[in-house]
Formats: C-alpha cells, structure tokens, sequence
C-alpha cells in the first residue's frame, strides 16, 4: 500500500494549487488509500482535509512542513493527540516570534517539542550540510526520523538519490519516498505556476527557472510512484504513521 507522506494544499499560501477535497478526491481514484497533508508552517488545511477524508474515506496523515531558520525543511507528522498539541505549540511559537505570515523555529525547538513526532528530513543535494542535518536527526528523533527521496527529473537523477540514500544508511536513517504533491491533477500545472509568479514577483515570461521545471507535481497512483521508484527508494505505507489522529 502507498501513502503519499508529502502533500501541500492551497492553505499553503502561493504554493499548493488545488484544495484538500480535489486532492483526496483525485486520491480516490488512483486508489491511494492514505494522504500525508503537510502545509507549510500551517495546519490550516487540516479541518478541510479531515472532511474530505471522512467523505472519501482515503485517509489523512495530520502533518505540516517546518522550514527553519537555519535553511532545514522536514517533514512531522504527530502519533497522537498529545503530540498534536506539542506541534500546535510549536507553531505558535515559531509564529509569535516571526510576526504576521512568518514562522521561526530553530533545531533547539524541535529539541524541545519532538516528543510523539514522527520526522521525515527534505534535502535534494549530498553535502556536508546533510550529513549534518542526518546526524541531529538521528540523535533528536531516534527511530522516529526518516529521509526523503525525492524524484526531481534533473540530471544525474539516479545518482544523486544514490548518494542521498548512502548518506542517510550511514547515519542508520530509513529512508521514504515522497512526490512533493502541489497539485492533484497534471492540468492545474498552470495556475500553480500562477501563484508561483504572484509569490515571488514577477510574469510568467519572466519567469524562467523560478517555475518548476518539469510538469510533474501532481498525485501519482501507486504504480507510477513504484515505476519512478524504479527500486532504487523503499516506498512507504501508512502503517509508518501508525497512531496518526486526525483530531
């Protein structure tokens, strides 16, 4: 069974290109049969998404995605209500120091408040930085900490996610396979470069390579994520989350 861990919606503001009822909609009828909502700093999307999870009955993985101040992105999903309120705190945390459409967190918050997290570090490029970033992992979540491997269609592909994945197997990091999801259908691909250009300023003909380079950041059903996959990722299923509450 295939879970898609990494979802964002259009809560995530100038990002995310359709709603939660179209993504699990659109989930449905791949047959995926679980969906990771992770909304940038937000769990604003998660009413909206329990909803159209009750009436689709794919379901939700509670989860956002915290970018820090050091340039760190990852991925935390709670495993029950108890961690659920720890990372409502950490938001408001993050939130009362950034001010109005900011959030600023640090490492030593996640220290803090990772307790009943489950963690999946974002990091496309092998560097030093990484490694880093997977050691602190393991020492901060333990079992709990996981890496992403990303399709990104750039190239060299194979090999960069090879040396992702040794990295991550050095520092005893599973890792999991991930589509980065900001859309649920390949033909709103133009409106999410829409709202690209309004977030960072500029027309679409002045664009160029601030857009997603390729037209693939849409809902895959499980046997095209496998075929992409192409052995070289462990993909997961929902029962990695076990625990996770939509409440």
């Amino acid at each position: 069974m295939y879970a898609e861990l990494q979802v964002t919606t259009h809560f995530s503001f100038l990002r995310g290109a359709s709603s939660p009822a179209e993504l699990f909609e659109q989930a449905k009828l791949l047959g995926i049969q679980a969906l990771g909502i992770t909304d940038r700093n937000s769990l604003a999307g998660v009413v909206r998404a329990y909803e159209a999870s009750r009436e689709t009955g794919v379901r939700l993985v509670v989860g956002c995605r915290l970018d820090l101040t050091d340039g760190t992105s990852l991925l935390v999903y709670p495993t029950d209500r108890a961690a659920y309120s720890r990372l409502c705190r950490l938001l408001s945390i993050g939130k009362s120091r950034g001010g109005k459409g900011k959030c600023f967190l640090t490492w030593d918050d996640l220290v803090t408040w990772n307790e009943g997290l489950l963690e999946i570090l974002l990091g496309d490029e092998p560097s030093d930085e990484l490694k880093g970033n997977l050691s602190r992992l393991k020492e901060t979540f333990g079992s709990r900490g996981y890496m992403a491997l990303i399709r990104r269609f750039a190239p060299n592909e194979h090999l960069r996610l090879y040396y992702i994945e040794q990295a991550a197997q050095a520092a005893k990091v599973p890792t999991v396979a991930v589509g980065d999801v900001l859309y649920h259908h390949p033909d709103r691909r133009r409106l999410q470069d829409v709202v690209s250009c309004i977030r960072q300023g500029c027309t679409i003909d002045e664009a160029g390579s601030r857009l997603e380079r390729h037209a693939d950041r849409y809902l895959k059903d499980p046997i095209e994520m496998a075929r992409l996959s192409n052995g070289d990722v462990t993909l997961t299923d929902a029962g990695c989350i076990e625990g996770n509450s939509a409440a």
